[in-house]
């Protein structure tokens, strides 16, 4: 049974453990039963006897050769985060953006989201919550500036999260930190290349790993950097949104342990055009029309290109479900993009139909 946020507070760890073994004893509820919170059209090649394989959603449908669709947390100031877990917990996207690049930095407020994904959960694929991805507020601004900031990519997976979303990746140095030594345990791996900077996370994960449905010992072996380590459940992503970012682009991108790269054609054009974009609300209004600029165009198919190169997932702009768009979803998936932020089901839907998708939404 679920607890109550007071409660939560009141009975602490044990209050966790409990209610980690009753999420884990819930069966997945039947597509198209009167239990579900909404209901979702499923693609026709679904198999509705699938069965989970991995933690992390996301890592699963990229290993099937299929691009996820995320959209955001959609908590803030009057939301109690563990009710807006409930309520996403089911929902139709396959992963969720916690941003906190502009939203509050606010540790507490992710741990009773998870929480709540786990107790409306799990997703109708079976797995335990959708996968989440914290949008930081800190950037890959250089390596001094990363090393003293890496304790907050560690509160963050302490959270119980899957993953992070570094914005303004401009500096490769930062990245590696970031990745190699932020994101990771100090452990040796087998069969798994040490890398030049050592992981500094320590003892111990207890909430992330109750979060996760696992003991401690088995979340250290799965919290690592996928697809550095195939085992691994953690994703990093790099935003390559601005002008110096894109001077290392190539390096960043080819760092060991990136999972996900978009090129933010909005930020993108506040260097690239300055203050001049602001006086345009056409162009701010319409993403299509700002993301098809010859010079966003540009650094755009850059990072499309890097990632074909390092077998990088690439994130595009909210698809379309019109043909007649040139970022129509279909299309973006015929050309390789991986990763859609897609709040909008009707793109979503028209998408796995065309990818022939056999994971449940």
């Amino acid at each position: 049974m679920d607890i109550k946020k007071r409660d939560f507070l009141l009975t602490g760890a044990a209050g966790i453990a409990a209610t980690a073994a009753a999420a884990q004893s819930r069966k997945p509820i039947p597509v198209g039963s009167n239990e579900e919170i909404h209901p979702h059209t499923q693609p026709s090649s679904v198999d509705l006897n699938y069965k989970p394989r991995r933690i992390n959603k996301a890592i699963e449908l990229w290993d099937d050769g299929q691009p996820i669709y995320y959209g955001h947390w959609g908590v803030g100031p009057g939301i109690d985060p563990y009710v807006q877990g409930l309520k996403m917990a089911r929902t139709h996207l396959d992963a969720i953006n916690v941003e906190m690049e502009h939203g509050a930095l606010d540790f507490s407020a992710v741990r009773e989201f998870m929480r709540g994904l786990v107790d409306g959960g799990p997703t109708r694929s079976g797995h335990r919550t959708p996968s989440v991805f914290v949008e930081t507020c800190i950037i890959g601004l250089d390596e001094a500036y990363m090393r003293a900031n890496s304790w907050v990519i560690q509160q963050l997976l302490d959270c119980g999260i899957h993953g992070i979303h570094m914005c303004h990746a401009r500096n490769t140095k930062a990245i590696q930190v970031a990745t190699q030594m932020a994101c990771r345990y100090p452990f040796k791996r087998a069969g798994i290349a040490d890398l030049p900077m050592r992981g500094l996370r320590g003892s111990a994960a207890g909430y992330a790993a109750q979060i996760w449905g696992v003991d401690l010992f088995q979340y250290n072996h799965l919290a690592d950097l996928w697809p550095l380590n195939p085992k691994g459940e953690l994703i990093f992503g790099v935003k390559i949104e601005d002008t110096i970012a894109d001077m290392e682009a190539a390096t960043t991108i080819a760092l060991p342990g990136i999972a996900m790269a978009e090129w933010g054609p909005g930020d993108h054009s506040y260097w690239l055009d300055g203050l001049s974009i602001m006086d345009d609300n056409s162009y701010l209004g319409d993403i299509t029309r700002l993301a098809t600029l010859p010079e966003l165009v540009k650094v755009g198919e850059n990072v499309r290109q890097l990632c074909k190169k390092n077998n990088v997932r690439f994130l595009h702009i909210s698809p379309s479900n019109d043909p007649t768009n040139p970022f129509f979803v279909n299309k973006e998936i015929d050309e390789g993009v991986m990763v859609f932020e897609s709040n909008d089901e009707p793109s979503s839907i028209t998408g796995r139909e065309h990818s022939k998708r056999r994971m449940p939404v």
